[in-house]
Parts: C-alpha cells; sequence; structure tokens
C-alpha cells in the first residue's frame, strides 16, 4: 500500500484523502459527506484532468468502490500530480460515479489550467519524490 507522507505546508497540497479510505488521512474529510445529489460543475473536465494527471508513484494495490454496496473494484492505485496538487487514482471514480466534491481551491486551479492537466518533466517529478519521500 502507497502511503504518503502528508506534507505539512502547502508545498504540495493534497485533494481527497478521504478519512474512509485505506490510503485516505485519519484526520481528512469524509468521503460520505462530499457525495452530492448532482455532479459538481465542470464535472467532466475535472474527473478528465484528474485521469491526466502524471504518475508520481505506482502501486499494485486494487482500490475498492468502498460508496458502492458491492465493494465494486475501481483499479490499481497510483499517486498522481499536475507538478503542484497531488490526488490518488481512485479520485476520478469518486467524482465520476458519486458525484463528490472537491476542495473549491483545487478546482479553481484546474479551471485556472483550462482543465488540461499540465505534463511533468522527469526533473520535475524526481524532485518531487525526493521532498515527499526523502
Amino acid at each position: 500500500m502507497l502511503y504518503l507522507l502528508w506534507v505539512i505546508d502547502e508545498t504540495f497540497p493534497f485533494v481527497g484523502g478521504f478519512k474512509e479510505l485505506g490510503h485516505g488521512r485519519p484526520d481528512g474529510p469524509s468521503l460520505r459527506s462530499a457525495v452530492r445529489a448532482q455532479e459538481p460543475a465542470n464535472a467532466r473536465e475535472l474527473v478528465e484532468y484528474l485521469r491526466a494527471g502524471t504518475i508520481l508513484a505506482a502501486t499494485s494495490t486494487l482500490v475498492h468502490d468502498v460508496l458502492s454496496p458491492r465493494n465494486a473494484v475501481i483499479g490499481g492505485l497510483h499517486l498522481l500530480t499536475d507538478g503542484y496538487w497531488l490526488w490518488y487514482s481512485d479520485l476520478a471514480h469518486y467524482v465520476e460515479r458519486h458525484h463528490v466534491a472537491l476542495d473549491p481551491r483545487f478546482v479553481a486551479h484546474a479551471r485556472g489550467n483550462h482543465w488540461t492537466a499540465p505534463l511533468v518533466s522527469n526533473a520535475d517529478l524526481l524532485a518531487m519524490e525526493v521532498k515527499l519521500f526523502g
């Protein structure tokens, strides 16, 4: 299981980290409380942005939908980035399927990038890894 050493400052802010998830933060926001009846504004663009992030770290761990009655498999767990924000690969699923609302700062950031996740260079990825994982 990939556990992120949570960065205390806002060097690389993290979106998601819901406490109900095995890879979430114990003090993180509630996934169930973030579920909305209707999809958020620009949901399609937001989901595409989340899926287009650059993989910073990959695992062979499978993640399951903790909100589905059957605990369906979502896919592999990866840590993604746009060079500034960090998120786990299952976040797009929760936004798409369960209309989960995200931190408005992240949404504004994605909108500011015209809903296109920037490509992160290998050099920048290595620098991020050093800062995050030591």
